[in-house]
């Protein structure tokens, strides 16, 4: 058989026809990748070759090449006509990767309907991507209507053959809530069920939500231990939020030794990755000299970072530091800009500062009225420096009318709360209110 093959190859060369191409195998793609990756001019010769004689595997290797802008100049339109050819000869991943170029309108006009259809094709053959890009559309309801149970079941499929983010999809739908047995109530232990075998396949979002969870006895009986071993994988891969968390810990939040170095390190490398929360934590570990030399003016750069991010607790540190800082990094007007942001994301602690500022007429022009307006949020929240604030304001007659009695009433408040100069000016003004009658009593039990 082999001997009436080569002559027929034979015949059709001698008489100038084109010649039947065998197919490419995967592992000959890849080889031919693999050497062209190496310095070999004409591997990558051989694979367009292969590519022009309209063979699958060819094209699909091809495509991705022209995809990714490896070995060759990099042209997404060029990438989708390669891998469309592909598709077309019925090559699962090819179909698969045009679809992932329809759905989000890369190198071809964005079409979520065509992109399903691909995705039904390649996910029919087995191929396990398209399983789970079909499943998050059937998740979402883009290109089909919305069914949760299909979405499932695409994820499952896709899990069974080893896609970690597939098993991680059904983890975060049981865990909102959003699928049965009860749609709505979470079910953290069906979670983590999943969420541990995507684990398992070294998913690392999963291994850090694995690993919470077991921190925190949350779904599963409490393991920090067993907990932190997950979270170390996951920081090991890059996971910003597993970098934080670990790095918490070697701060001294638990249960591992003290490493302020390694802490800084992983904080840092979480804060680079853009996590507002790391980014924040790397100023107050620099501003406070955790892992290395107090450094006012890098933790400055991260708190900004952090709250241009809106980060609120970072806007109110990067206030206080711009407010109270070493001199050289004072800037009232800045500071006061930043607490601004910080109040309107519920941080009272910044409209007690915000007051001061309005009182004192820094970085602000001076206004009494909005200084008492900001002291009366602080109060609503418990600041009992802002019932003190608020009682010199009534006390001195600025933005208020003067008012000893109210004055009075509000040192009394702030003096329960533990304010010290309140206190004092209470027990001060104790022997004097006693001569008058009934007037300490009426103050203690709030009739003013």
């Amino acid at each position: 058989m082999l001997y009436f093959c080569n002559i027929a190859i034979l015949a059709a060369l001698l008489l100038g026809q084109p010649m039947l191409a065998l197919a490419v195998t995967p592992d000959e793609a890849e080889a031919l990748v693999n050497s062209a990756a190496a310095g070999d001019a004409g591997a990558l010769g051989r694979l367009k070759q292969a590519a022009e004689r309209h063979d699958p595997e060819s094209l699909y290797r091809l495509g991705a090449l022209v995809f990714e802008g490896k070995l060759v100049r990099r042209d997404l339109e060029q990438a989708a006509d390669l891998l469309k050819r592909a598709a077309d000869k019925g090559h699962a991943a090819a179909q698969n990767a045009y679809g992932f170029m329809l759905q989000n309108g890369i190198g071809v006009a964005k079409n979520e309907q065509e992109a399903a259809l691909w995705y039904e094709r390649a996910a029919a053959a087995g191929e396990r991507e398209a399983q789970n890009n079909l499943g998050w559309l059937y998740q979402e309801g883009r290109g089909v209507e919305r069914s949760l149970d299909q979405a499932v079941s695409w994820y499952t499929k896709a899990a069974a053959a080893g896609s970690g983010i597939a098993a991680y999809h059904i983890g975060r739908l049981y865990e909102s809530g959003g699928y049965a047995p009860v749609r709505g109530v979470p079910n953290l232990a069906a979670a983590l069920g999943w969420y541990e075998k995507a684990a398992q396949g070294g998913l690392a979002i999963a291994q850090y939500k694995l690993g919470k969870a077991l921190y925190e006895g949350k779904g599963a009986e409490r393991n920090p231990v067993q907990g932190l071993a997950w979270i170390e994988k996951s920081a090991a891969q890059g996971n910003p939020l597993a970098q934080q968390l670990l790095a918490l810990q070697l701060a001294g939040d638990g249960y591992k030794a003290r490493d302020e170095r390694e802490a800084l390190r992983l904080t840092l490398a979480a804060a680079r990755a853009g996590l507002p929360s790391a980014e924040r934590l790397a100023g107050l570990f620099l501003e406070y000299g955790v892992g290395a030399d107090r450094d006012p003016r890098a933790a400055l750069r991260w708190y900004r970072e952090a709250a241009t991010r809106g980060d609120g607790e970072a806007a109110l540190r990067l206030a206080i530091l711009l407010d109270e800082g070493p001199a050289e990094l004072r800037a009232p007007k800045e500071a006061a800009a930043w607490y601004e942001k910080a109040s309107e994301a519920g941080w009272r602690d910044a409209d007690l500062r915000l007051g001061l500022l309005y009182q004192a007429g820094r970085g602000v022009e001076r206004n009494y009225k909005e200084a008492l307006s900001r002291y009366r949020r602080a109060a609503d929240a418990g600041y009992a420096d802002a019932l003190y604030r608020i009682a010199v304001l009534y006390e001195e007659g600025l933005g208020v009318n003067s008012d000893s009695r109210a004055a009075l009433q509000w040192f009394a408040k702030a003096a329960e709360r533990g304010h010290a100069e309140a206190n004092a000016v209470i027990q001060g003004l104790m022997k004097p209110v006693e001569r008058q009658g009934d007037a300490f009593s009426a103050l203690k039990f709030g009739k003013f």
